[in-house]
């Protein structure tokens, strides 16, 4: 998990921060603009963890167990299990990506290869794969 400076900022501060941050985000309209940007302000372990989050979810709308998505993704199922609470208590922000991606190829796409891997570790770690 990302570190947080135990120094706090006082909550106008923070406020501002948080908004300029979002509405920078919101005014990056072209993904070569976006890939730059996450690139260099994540590191790939940010970008990684972000991104494993995102197929978690997209997982869990598929209903696959918390245990066959920590194994494809290679997270924990208390990670996993996290990632369903957060989708049940709070899940409307996750819808929005369901909305960007529900016309793109890219989503049918993603959707298939988790699918596959899910399918391919359960195998594998129960010594069904022939190599």
């Amino acid at each position: 998990m990302p570190q947080v400076s135990k120094i706090k900022l006082d909550k106008k501060t923070e406020e501002k921060l948080v908004t300029t941050f979002k509405l920078i985000l919101t005014k990056i309209n072209r993904y070569p603009k976006m890939d730059s940007f996450i690139t260099t302000l994540l590191t790939p372990t940010e970008r990684l963890m972000l991104a494993k989050r995102i197929a978690i979810i997209i997982l869990l709308r598929e209903n696959l167990s918390d245990s066959q998505i920590a194994v494809a993704l290679h997270v924990t199922r208390v990670t996993v299990s996290r990632m369903r609470f957060f989708v049940e208590a709070r899940g409307e922000g996750y819808e929005v990506v369901f909305q960007v991606l529900e016309n793109e190829k890219l989503m049918k796409e993603l959707k298939s290869l988790l699918s596959k891997l899910a399918k391919y570790t359960i195998n594998a770690a129960g010594g069904r794969i022939n190599l």
